[in-house]
């Protein structure tokens, strides 16, 4: 009996321990965090209507993984629009800084021959061809160039 009442005592105290352990473990579980959620022995989160996002890591409300990842992502895109935008910046400077060469001036209209001009013309073109036979397959451009061989050297306009 003695031993008998011994086993019982030590159950009985057993089983308070235990009991009071319990209470302890689920008051700490049914503790909110900062966010105004809660979680259970299983891992499950429990949150309050009032809840709201900002515990990361911890238990949070739905979604709440899902809008950092999007607040980030915004904030990356709109980094990277800042770079390219001063890159882009940059470039246009380095280019606005490099000499510019001026469009070439278009060719100035050709003066009108007068009828005595164009018969001098003819007169000297065929004492070139007497003297030069083979010149009369070469075109003018190519006869000027021989005749003026440093434009130059050309009279310019009378």
């Amino acid at each position: 009996m003695v031993l008998s009442r011994a086993v019982t005592i030590t159950l009985l105290s057993v089983v308070v321990i235990v009991a009071a352990a319990l209470p302890a473990r689920t008051s700490r579980a049914a503790e909110p965090n900062a966010c105004g959620c809660t979680q259970t022995d299983s891992g499950a989160c429990i949150c309050e209507k009032k809840a709201r996002c900002g515990c990361p890591g911890l238990c949070e409300p739905q979604g709440c993984e899902a809008a950092r990842e999007k607040t980030f992502q915004r904030e990356l895109d709109a980094e990277t629009k800042k770079v390219r935008e001063a890159d882009r910046q940059r470039t246009t400077d380095k280019n606005d800084a490099a000499p510019k060469v001026a469009p070439p001036s278009p060719p100035r209209p050709a003066r009108t021959m007068t009828p005595v001009q164009q018969k001098e013309l003819a007169r000297l073109l065929d004492l070139y061809f007497a003297a030069h036979p083979a010149a009369r397959a070469q075109s003018a451009g190519t006869l000027r160039d021989e005749v003026l061989p440093n434009p130059a050297r050309a009279p310019q306009g009378r």
